[in-house]
């Protein structure tokens, strides 16, 4: 049996009944999410005043938030769970347990949207560099906004890790900001 195809029609089948599901992260002009250490204090050099480039909006609509590991082990050592009031999982096959104020996934990412599809999730945000490229290479991801930092770290923890495939995307608006930030907004052209 051709397991490929299958898969591919799993897939087809998830997108036609499935949750929107979004990426919105921000990166260095060179591509990096995170320093080395996973250390996020350059994101505030693309602060000022109190612009959230949209932040607020966005999250007010989303009902879930799928985090990688590395990604929840940053953010749950902050003095202030940033994700309060939402749902939010993380995938990880090596954690025992997780905060309170979050669930713990282990399974394959398909099966994950179907469980949320059937608890009436209608937007998922999607978090972390890996847990990015995995929902991009199973073809689950709708769209995309990176906003751009205007700092070139040099070295650290790329958005995107090496992927088996090319995604096409299109354009769907630019905007820049007194900061330097540049934020894109992008839709993914599923070729299913």
């Amino acid at each position: 049996m051709d397991f490929t195809r299958y898969r591919d029609r799993k897939v087809l089948m998830i997108q036609k009944r499935r949750p929107k599901i979004s990426i919105y992260i921000a990166m260095s002009i060179d591509g990096y999410i995170a320093r080395k250490n996973g250390g996020l204090n350059w994101l505030e050099y693309g602060h000022t005043g109190d612009e959230d480039y949209g932040f607020k909006t966005f999250i007010k609509n989303i009902d879930v938030l799928v985090l990688g590991k590395n990604t929840y082990e940053v953010v749950s050592k902050f003095d202030k769970w940033p994700y309060e009031g939402k749902r939010v999982i993380v995938l990880s096959k090596t954690l025992k347990e997780v905060r309170k104020e979050a669930e713990l996934f282990c399974g394959q990412l398909t099966d994950l949207v179907s469980i949320l599809y059937s608890d009436n999730s209608k937007h998922i945000w999607v978090d972390g560099g890996i847990t990015v490229s995995k929902f991009l290479e199973a073809g689950l991801v709708d769209e995309i906004t990176v906003s751009i930092i205007a700092i070139v770290l040099g070295s650290g923890i790329p958005l995107f890790n090496p992927m088996d495939n090319e995604h096409k995307c299109r354009l769907l608006s630019t905007q820049s900001y007194p900061s330097g930030l540049v934020q894109l907004k992008y839709e993914v052209v599923n070729d299913c």
